[in-house]
């Protein structure tokens, strides 16, 4: 309930009906001749809109409640393309006498990737500041505020390509960087004479930009503004008659009113909301609906700590300590699940050791 009330530029609404309704009972009460003849007509009335809008707010919660779970599938999808580019660079090497350039090359791509999900998700929130692109969360304020390192602090040769570029789209503009560091990449034979790891990387590419797209096919439509005026009409003309059917129950349709109208108001507010998982979060509250914020920091933290263990410890000769299994009979396994030895117990069945 509160979480309705909160929207304050749609909530205040609630307070309409409670007030007219008020006044419906103070109108009756004090004019005798009041044209009862009325009763019925805004009774036909009320009803055709409470029709109404119970198909238009069901329609849109559907509606709403599919781009939320579309749009955070597609951008886990490109949270993860991400992360995939990022595995399949840190597994490339160079000769000795290249290493310098390589290095360079590959924190270029690193700094890019970690500016892509906050690029994605700002792209489709209220648009993208250069300036402002975080690469690392470095902490957060005691209101909840995000504290960043940005792009330009961390990579000032990313941060001007992406900037002289960024009047064709910033997701375009760190897209284009990264196909300008795949050529480096080319350029320095990184892949030898084998064209097919060369076009596993572009494939990489394409699937970061394609997951992209998706989320632009999604949330590039807008709901027909003339569905919109006849449902603000509609809603605004039922809030206002609704009361006129409670005046009987006197002072009570106040509160009655408010209770009617906080259900079709509500919907109408909840379908606004949840219909945009881009929209920033409660950082210091429990999530009312799944946003993409979560997703963006996880890749981000995924990606750095790839390549930070990449530059210290490399992928190659590997050595760690290997669990101590002494008392453990290597016969049998730790353990049944839970669900199996529950099942046993209700059917009676007998079940042996488990055997490796």
């Amino acid at each position: 309930m509160f979480y309705i009330i909160r929207s304050y530029r749609q909530s205040w609404l609630l307070l309409v009906p409670a007030i007219v309704a008020a006044a419906f009972v103070i109108i009756k009460d004090n004019i005798d001749d009041w044209p009862d003849f009325l009763d019925d007509s805004v009774a036909t009335v009320v009803g055709a809109a409470t029709g109404l809008l119970g198909f238009i707010l069901s329609l849109n919660l559907n509606t709403a409640l599919s781009r939320n779970a579309e749009g955070n599938a597609n951008f886990n999808a490109f949270c993860g393309d991400v992360l995939a580019f990022g595995m399949f660079v840190c597994g490339l090497t160079v000769d000795d006498k290249e290493e310098e350039e390589f290095k360079k090359v590959k924190n270029n791509i690193r700094d890019l990737l970690l500016a892509a999900p906050q690029v994605c998700k700002y792209t489709f929130r209220k648009g993208v500041d250069v300036d402002l692109i975080p690469v690392r969360l470095k902490g957060r304020t005691s209101d909840g505020k995000r504290m960043s390192e940005k792009l330009y602090e961390r990579n000032k040769e990313m941060y001007c390509l992406v900037k002289e570029y960024y009047d064709i789209g910033a997701m375009e503009a760190i897209m284009l960087a990264l196909g300008n560091e795949m050529q480096n990449l080319t350029a320095m034979k990184v892949f030898g004479d084998d064209n097919a790891f060369h076009m596993a990387l572009i494939g990489k590419w394409e699937n970061i930009y394609s997951s992209y797209g998706n989320l632009g096919n999604i949330f590039g439509y807008k709901f027909p503004a003339v569905l919109d005026w006849m449902l603000d009409i509609c809603l605004g003309i039922y809030l206002i008659l609704m009361p006129y059917g409670l005046v009987e129950a006197k002072y009570h349709s106040i509160w009655l009113s408010f209770i009617v109208a906080y259900f079709f108001l509500g919907l109408h507010i909840v379908a606004g909301q949840i219909g945009d998982p881009f929209q920033p979060g409660n950082p210091n509250g429990k999530s009312q609906y799944a946003t993409v914020g979560a997703a963006a920091e996880a890749a981000q933290r995924a990606v750095q700590s790839l390549f930070q263990k990449d530059k210290t410890i490399g992928l190659d000769n590997l050595n760690c300590d290997t669990p101590r299994l002494e008392g453990v009979d290597l016969n049998e396994l730790p353990g049944r699940p839970a669900g199996m030895e529950k099942l046993s117990r209700e059917r009676r069945i007998e079940i042996d050791k488990i055997k490796y």
